[in-house]
């Protein structure tokens, strides 16, 4: 694909962010400018209005735009369905193409600290829940370890880190004591926060992976049902007894 602007944005988590590159996808994109989301309930009424004014910032107008990136999850229900909304609607108006890639890689590729060993991100899913995913970030390709689940810290423990691999996001955060407690290095934020910037390099290192060839049916990765899904399939099953 030619050379032109891109607009990515990440909002599964409590921290979103948003940022425009330049370049052409799997030939190298820079980050020019970028924004950061503070709070998750911030997302659905200020994303449009933050990606505006990064994009007037920077002297540009959607008009420019050659492609949208979003972080596909998982995360927060709510967050992650609101960036894949935005990112959509965005790519049908303009008529321009729609990648989606994976935000636990994103915030994997979106720090430049120990290039070969391997990164678990862990995103916090409350109690002892986490979504985890294992990666290898190269200069020219990213390598998935482990596939984007919904899991436990203590499976996690049991068996899902990479031997070396340094563990990061807020799931690590918050088991850091345990994790820390079983030898792991625990990399503290912004590193692990899933990443607009993070999400631009994917579009860099494997753009083929994350294209959305079907915008009307393409819908993000939750990995879990929403929290009231859940209740009313467990009231369901429940009453069914």
């Amino acid at each position: 694909m030619k050379e032109g602007i891109f607009l990515a944005m990440d909002t599964s988590n409590r921290e979103g962010s948003v940022a425009i590159g330049e370049g052409s996808p799997g030939g190298g994109v820079a980050v020019l400018a970028r924004a950061i989301l503070h709070s998750d309930e911030e997302h659905a009424a200020s994303l449009a209005t933050k990606v505006h004014g990064l994009l007037e910032g920077a002297g540009f107008q959607p008009s420019h735009l050659s492609g949208i990136v979003v972080g596909a999850g998982p995360g927060s229900f709510t967050g992650v369905r609101v960036g894949a909304a935005t990112a959509k609607a965005m790519s049908w108006a303009l008529e321009i193409p729609l990648w989606a890639f994976s935000s636990l890689a994103g915030a994997a590729a979106g720090i430049g600290e120990d290039p070969v060993r391997p990164r678990l991100v862990l995103f916090d899913a409350r109690g002892e829940r986490v979504y985890a995913g294992g990666f290898r970030v190269l200069a020219e390709k990213v390598e998935t370890l482990i596939s984007p689940t919904a899991t436990t810290v203590g499976e996690v423990l049991d068996s899902l880190i990479p031997p070396g691999a340094l563990l990061m996001g807020d799931g690590a955060v918050r088991h850091r004591d345990l994790l820390e407690g079983a030898g792991h290095r625990i990399l503290l934020p912004p590193s692990g926060w899933p990443s607009a910037s993070g999400l631009l390099r994917l579009l860099t290192l494997d753009p083929g992976s994350g294209r959305v060839s079907n915008r009307s049916r393409w819908e993000p990765d939750y990995l879990r049902e929403a929290g009231a899904a859940r209740m009313w399939k467990g009231r369901k099953e429940w009453r069914g007894r």
